[in-house]
Parts: C-alpha cells; structure tokens; sequence
C-alpha cells in the first residue's frame, strides 16, 4: 500500500476529507521521526517500537564485481513489531 492509498482508505473510513488525512498521516510521521532522532526510540502501542541504532564501519563486498567496498559507520532506523502484531501474522 502506498501513502496515498493510506490516506484514501482512512479518508473513507473516518468521514475526514483527503486534505485533513493527509495532513494527519505526515504530522504523525514527522512527530515518529523527530522523537526517534532525539529519543533514539518511539514506541506505538499495539504495532511496536521504532530504534535508531549505530552501525558501524565495515566491509562489504559488490555482488556483481566481487571487489571490496569499505562503508561508513551510520545511524539505521529499525522496527520491532509488537507481539500482539507477531500473533496476527502467525
């Protein structure tokens, strides 16, 4: 599902107009965003937790050459889905 069928479906479901939804679903990304930045986590209750972790530097390899690529430490965001979310998947 992309963005705008995101905001489509949720238009639909809540009554709110495309406009107000959309407006909803970047205010709620941003705010995940920026609290993952400066708390290094964000938690949802009910989908799961979102982590800012380092990675560190490291060699990797090009899969078409074979040759060696060294890469930069960096932050990554990743997700934990909640248990609840793991059950329904099951």
């Amino acid at each position: 599902m992309k963005k705008t069928e995101l905001i489509a479906r949720l238009a639909e479901e809540t009554g709110l107009s495309q406009v107000a939804t959309k407006s909803v679903v970047e205010h709620l990304v941003q705010t995940i965003l920026k609290t993952v930045k400066k708390e290094k986590r964000f938690a949802l209750s009910g989908l799961g937790v979102f982590h800012l972790v380092k990675r560190a530097k490291r060699t990797c390899r090009n899969p078409q050459t074979g040759e060696p690529i060294k890469v930069k430490s960096h932050n990554a965001l990743t997700f934990k889905p909640s248990k609840s979310v793991k059950i329904s998947f099951a």
